[in-house]
């Protein structure tokens, strides 16, 4: 017997067999009047939030000599609103303290920032007769407490040093873990002008979040020291000044939140770095020529491109699409330039250190003592109130990183998004995408991305 014929099937004899072995399985399934079943409840399920909370232990002394002496404070700051005031009087060239912050987050790793909302604001307070010798300024009434708002020098002349610390039981005072970025000059002044931006709080771990503690008496992340002094050589220029500042921590969850954003990146309005700009950037919806425009140091007698996305009256920026931009300060070249590049198109600053836009005063001062080693950025997104338009800049990274938030837009007014403290050893280059949403039919002059240095 031939044992291919013994074990051949057609495909027809095959497709007929298993369509028998489906009806023969269909059939048993008939004969069974109910499967075997059974329930268990689960009752009474529950899902408890954890806890995420927030407590700040203070502590702070001030020195401030025979006459006055010495002293200080301490206490816990828990719970919606809570606050708590260090007050001085007399304040004297020599005379110091110490501000010291331990956050402790109850239950949960969190991202932490400490930040400030409104900076420092100096008061002149009037002046007296040495002062006013020595500052022509003038501004408030002696005796009218903090009076003649933003007047005064105090804040300028305050040095201060910021740290991470621990407290040492051995000897009863907290050293210094490591410092942060103090430049040489550091004043209350700079130091409330970088509150305004956030800073993060290296919590130590791997991750940079601040670890969590069991209870609120147990202390496992770094405190924040700030020390400060007022230098003899300050002269008669802050006599009866005063200065108010302000600051907070802000706490968020890390599970689940890998890239948290800056609660203080991102605010209504311009930015205090658009405000004191070195030099500033624009990309315009429609420009004063009726076409798109880029400019560096603004238009006339700034550096400008009107024809981004072509020569003839309304060719503007097209609506409701992505368009990549490069914003650079090359410290590489000699003199340092500065350029922005749109659609194939480039603006250039030839020298950004001479105080012009190749050879025309602007009005922005640049770095005419050389590029810093760090510069603040701020990229500014703003639309004419009620023509329907919505800027927006997204995608942002600079020098090769993600921002965060990495986007920001307005339709109506100005929003912008801080980047402060840019390392600026191999240049600055800022990129993203520029958006306009809308009809190119509602576009105006006041439609357009801005991107401030300072």
């Amino acid at each position: 017997m031939d044992d291919n014929n013994n074990f051949g099937l057609s495909r027809r004899q095959m497709l007929g067999g298993l369509g028998m072995i489906g009806v023969a399985s269909a059939g048993a399934g008939l004969g069974t009047t109910a499967y075997f079943s059974d329930e268990e409840s689960f009752t009474d399920n529950t899902l408890t939030a954890g806890e995420l909370d927030l407590i700040v232990d203070y502590e702070t002394s001030y020195d401030q000599g025979n006459r006055l002496g010495s002293g200080g404070d301490s206490g816990t700051i828990n719970g919606m609103p809570s606050d708590y005031s260090y007050e001085l009087s007399d304040v004297k060239p020599g005379d110091s303290g110490q501000l010291v912050f331990c956050p402790k987050v109850v239950d949960n790793p969190a991202w932490l920032w400490i930040g400030s909302e409104s900076g420092a604001i100096d008061y002149e307070n009037g002046q007296t007769e040495p002062e006013a010798e020595d500052d022509a300024t003038g501004a408030g009434t002696i005796g009218s407490p903090n009076d003649g708002e933003g007047e005064g020098e105090l804040s300028e002349s305050i040095l201060v040093t910021v740290s991470y610390c621990e407290y040492d039981t051995e000897t009863e005072d907290y050293t210094v873990i490591r410092e942060m970025n103090n430049p040489e000059g550091y004043t209350l002044a700079d130091l409330a002008d970088d509150l305004e931006f956030g800073f993060f709080v290296d919590g130590g771990t791997d991750s940079g979040a601040y670890p969590p503690s069991e209870d609120g008496s147990t202390q496992q992340g770094p405190c924040l020291c700030i020390d400060w002094v007022l230098p003899t050589e300050v002269g008669n220029e802050i006599q009866t000044d005063a200065v108010e500042f302000d600051f907070e921590f802000y706490a968020e969850q890390e599970r689940h939140n890998a890239n948290p954003a800056s609660p203080y990146a991102t605010g209504d309005g311009f930015s205090s770095i658009s405000f004191e700009k070195a030099l500033n950037m624009q990309a315009l919806a429609r420009g004063g020529s009726g076409r798109g425009e880029i400019q560096v140091h603004g238009d006339s007698p700034g550096v400008e491109d009107q024809d981004v996305f072509g020569s003839n009256l309304g060719d503007v920026f097209p609506a409701n699409q992505d368009v990549g931009f490069v914003a650079q300060i090359d410290t590489g070249s000699s003199p340092a330039t500065a350029s922005l590049e749109i659609n194939g198109r480039t603006v250039v600053d030839t020298d950004v250190t001479d105080g012009t836009a190749n050879g025309s005063a602007t009005g922005d001062p640049e770095w005419q003592g050389g590029v810093p080693s760090t510069v603040d950025v701020a990229l500014t997104a703003y639309s004419a109130s009620g023509n329907g338009v919505e800027t927006v800049v997204k995608d942002v990274q600079v020098n090769g990183s993600p921002a965060s938030p990495s986007m920001v837009s307005s339709s109506g007014g100005a929003m912008y998004l801080a980047i402060p403290g840019v390392d600026t050893t191999t240049g600055v280059t800022v990129t993203g995408n520029v958006r306009f949403e809308g009809s190119e039919g509602d576009y105006t002059t006041q439609d357009w991305m801005g991107i401030d240095f300072r």
